[in-house]
């Protein structure tokens, strides 16, 4: 099933405080309407609040009991490689095996980071003017986040008569559900740097950049999987995407691991045996060449996208949680939990429907004690429609 995207436009760019710590007490920005479509008191969140000076505490995910979070069948398992029933191959090794020594993918990721501790994602911190300069300029570098944002196409959508990166404004507001990338991310982005460099409610503008990028990451992901067929170097790209380069266990984290591990790092095993069945399906197929095993790459594809559905879940819940406390926090849910619709839908109608109706109904001046609709049910929702993979 599709969800239109032209509802996440009307509030995405008004999105996304993605740590309550950006958020910004009495900010009259938030409530302004950014488009045509978005409400004029989109800013807060369950409670009207929009009061936040501490950074959330992130409360890990406890593992799932013994056996109420079985891998399926068909899994990569890099710790039980001998008997997950997929034969031999290069990322049965421990640590990643890249295919090409040179990832530039890398390079986006470090500047993602070095943005994160110029704006203070995450934290108290109010950026500066300078800070948001400072970043933008790391954004636009040559090759750098920018660049790829403006190509990003969301392969979950059948693909457009042409390249997204090559249309009109016209023709990307036609397809906003595959261009994510130029037509939903890069708006906000843009409207944040400006804005921040501004002085207008820095901390806010902050919290948008860092949920449009968050989001970059996990589409990035999921794309390279996908364009893997063609070139095999983009397995390396994909894992550097969600990895930063670094292995499973590593002591500290970047990038979206940085997120996932802090909430669960069961969700973030999954996502990185799921890095490894791409991983293994390109060495099985073909290291070098186009591959042709479709099938066993839908399946390597399709174990990393429901694992890395977990990691965002994760992330929306403890925002929608948060939200009580601290109104902008509602904004994340707003915007990545928006883009876990289509998928909710898919696996499930009824509640998937509910979700949207949740994330729509999640705005003053509405009663939160809506019960089945009401805010208060996204997180239910989300446990349920994305368990542990």
């Amino acid at each position: 099933m599709r969800t239109t995207l032209a509802r996440h436009a009307s509030f995405a760019i008004a999105a996304a405080a993605l740590a309550c710590a950006s958020c910004e007490a009495s900010d009259p920005e938030t409530r302004e309407p950014l488009d045509a479509g978005a409400r004029p008191d989109a800013g807060a969140g369950p409670g009207g609040s929009t009061a936040c000076t501490t950074e959330p505490r992130i409360t890990p995910v406890p593992p799932a009991p013994p056996g109420t979070c079985a891998r399926l069948a068909t899994d990569f398992d890099q710790a039980n490689a001998a008997a997950d029933g997929w034969p031999a191959c290069v990322a049965d090794r421990s640590p990643y095996t890249p295919i090409d020594a040179s990832i530039s993918a890398l390079s986006r990721v470090a500047a993602f980071e070095q943005i994160r501790a110029l704006l203070g994602f995450g934290t108290a911190k109010a950026p500066t003017p300078d800070d948001f300069l400072q970043a933008r300029v790391l954004y636009s570098q040559d090759q750098g986040i920018e660049s790829r944002i403006a190509r990003r196409e969301d392969e979950h959508y059948p693909p457009a008569a042409k390249l997204c990166r090559d249309m009109t404004e016209a023709e990307l507001a036609a397809n906003r559900e595959r261009c994510v990338g130029p037509a939903v991310l890069r708006p906000i982005v843009n409207a944040a740097f400006v804005k921040g460099i501004a002085g207008e409610a820095p901390a806010v503008q902050a919290a948008r950049i860092e949920a449009a990028l968050l989001s970059w990451l996990y589409f990035s992901t999921f794309k390279e999987a996908t364009s893997a067929k063609d070139a095999a170097k983009d397995v390396d790209s994909m894992w550097a995407k969600y990895s930063g380069g670094n292995a499973r266990d590593a002591a500290t984290h970047v990038g979206l691991a940085r997120y996932v591990r802090a909430l669960s790092p069961e969700a973030h095993e999954r996502i990185y045996d799921g890095l490894l069945a791409v991983r293994c399906w390109r060495d099985l197929d073909n290291p070098t060449g186009v591959a042709s095993n479709a099938p066993l790459q839908l399946q390597a594809r399709t174990q990393l996208d429901r694992a890395l559905l977990r990691g965002v879940a994760l992330v929306v819940m403890q925002r929608a949680e948060a939200a009580g406390a601290c109104g902008p926090a509602w904004e994340t849910v707003r915007l990545l939990g928006g883009f876990l619709v289509r998928e909710a839908k898919v696996r499930d109608g009824a509640k998937g429907a509910r979700l949207e109706s949740a994330i729509e109904l999640g705005l003053p001046p509405v009663d939160f004690a809506l019960g089945p609709t009401g805010a208060a049910d996204v997180p239910e929702l989300l446990g349920e429609l994305f368990p542990c993979p």
